[in-house]
C-alpha cells in the first residue's frame, strides 16, 4: 500500500521543477528560431573600430589567470539547424558542436586542437578556456553567436549577480560591468521565469487524475521602455498555446544532458526538439489566464515588466 500519491520518490524532478524547466528551454529555443542572436564575424567592428570577435582575459576565480577569455557577450549558441536567416556561426559536425575554432594572434586553431593551444568552449558564460595560460597581452578571437534575449530562471535575478548595463556596448568594456566575470553578470534583456506558490486543481476523470492549474511569473527586464514592452508581448501572446514536455528524471537517467558540467556541449548533443523527440512524454502544459500585472521603470536604465500565466497540465497518477 502507498501512502502517498503523485510521485514516485522523494529524488525525482517534482512538477513545480519540471514546468520550470520546460518553460525555460521552450522559450530559449523559440525565440532562437525567431532570430534572438547577432553573429559576431572574425574582425567585425563597431562605428569606433572595436572588435566583437576579440576576447578579453577574463577575471573568473574558477581557472588560473590567463586561461579564460571572454566575449563581450555570454551565451553563446552551439546548437545548429536552427531555422533562421542568416544562420547562427556553429559548425555542422554533430560530434563537435559549436564553434569551429579560435584565432590566436591571428593564427586559426580548431576546436580539436591539442598542446599548447587545446581548448574548450563555455557556451553558457560565453568564454573560451585554454588548458594552458596565455600572456595577457596575446590577441584571442572567436567567430561566434550570441543570444540577444536571455531566458533564465528567476534565482539568477540580481540579489544574487548584478544587473549588466549596456552589454551590447563595447565602448564599455572597460567599465566596472565588464570587469565581472560571466558567471556574476545578468545581461539584458532578459526573461526570468518564477513558479510562484499558488495551485489550484480540479477532478480530471472518475478513478482518478486532476486538472492541475499552476501559476508561473515571467520578469521582463530590458533597459529601454521598448524592448520591456515587447518582451511582455513574446509572453502573453502565448496565452492558450499548448506545448510538449520532456521528462528531467530519464533525460537525467540516460545521461543525455546536452551540455555538461563545464558549460561544454557534448559529442551529439541534443537539441530542444531532439530532447522532446527522444524524452518527450504524453503530457503537455497550456498557457492560461495570461495577464500583464506590472510594468515598472525601476531607473533610467532598468525597465521591468511581469507577466503572470496559469499552466495548466493534467495528472493521471493523483
Amino acid at each position: 500500500m502507498s501512502y502517498l500519491k503523485g510521485f514516485n520518490d522523494v529524488f525525482e524532478t517534482t512538477l513545480n521543477n519540471e514546468l520550470q524547466d520546460n518553460l525555460v528551454e521552450f522559450f530559449d529555443w523559440g525565440l532562437l528560431e525567431k532570430g534572438n542572436y547577432f553573429n559576431a564575424e572574425l574582425g567585425e567592428t563597431n562605428s569606433d573600430g572595436l572588435d566583437y570577435s576579440k576576447l578579453t582575459l577574463s577575471n573568473t576565480q574558477s581557472y588560473a589567470s590567463g586561461r579564460a577569455w571572454e566575449g563581450f557577450r555570454k551565451n553563446w549558441i552551439w546548437q545548429s539547424g536552427v531555422d533562421h536567416s542568416p544562420a547562427p556561426l556553429v559548425g555542422s559536425d554533430n560530434t563537435l558542436p559549436g564553434i569551429s575554432g579560435v584565432y590566436v594572434n591571428d593564427t586559426f586553431y580548431p576546436s580539436d586542437t591539442t598542446g599548447t593551444y587545446a581548448h574548450h568552449v563555455d557556451y553558457f558564460n560565453g568564454r573560451v578556456v585554454f588548458d594552458n595560460a596565455l600572456p595577457s597581452d596575446t590577441k584571442v578571437q572567436a567567430e561566434h553567436s550570441y543570444k540577444y534575449i536571455n531566458v533564465i530562471y528567476a534565482n539568477s535575478l540580481p540579489w544574487l549577480r548584478e544587473i549588466q548595463y549596456r552589454s551590447l556596448d563595447l565602448n564599455t568594456i572597460d567599465n566596472s560591468d565588464f570587469t565581472l566575470p560571466s558567471e556574476m553578470k545578468v545581461q539584458l534583456p532578459a526573461i526570468a521565469v518564477e513558479v510562484v506558490p499558488r495551485r489550484t486543481m480540479a477532478p480530471y476523470q472518475f478513478g482518478g487524475g486532476q486538472w492541475i492549474m499552476t501559476d508561473v511569473l515571467f520578469h521582463c527586464l530590458a533597459e529601454t521602455e521598448t524592448m520591456r514592452n515587447t518582451l511582455v508581448d513574446i509572453v502573453s501572446f502565448q496565452n492558450d498555446k499548448v506545448f510538449k514536455l520532456f521528462d528531467n528524471d530519464t533525460l537525467a537517467d540516460s545521461g543525455a544532458f546536452p551540455v555538461d558540467y563545464r558549460g561544454v556541449p557534448v559529442s551529439g548533443a541534443l537539441r530542444y526538439p531532439d530532447i522532446l523527440e527522444a524524452y518527450g512524454t504524453s503530457k503537455t502544459a497550456m498557457f492560461k489566464n495570461s495577464n500583464v500585472q506590472g510594468m515598472e521603470l525601476i531607473n533610467t536604465n532598468f525597465y521591468a515588466g511581469i507577466v503572470r500565466s496559469t499552466l495548466e497540465t493534467i495528472n493521471t497518477n493523483i
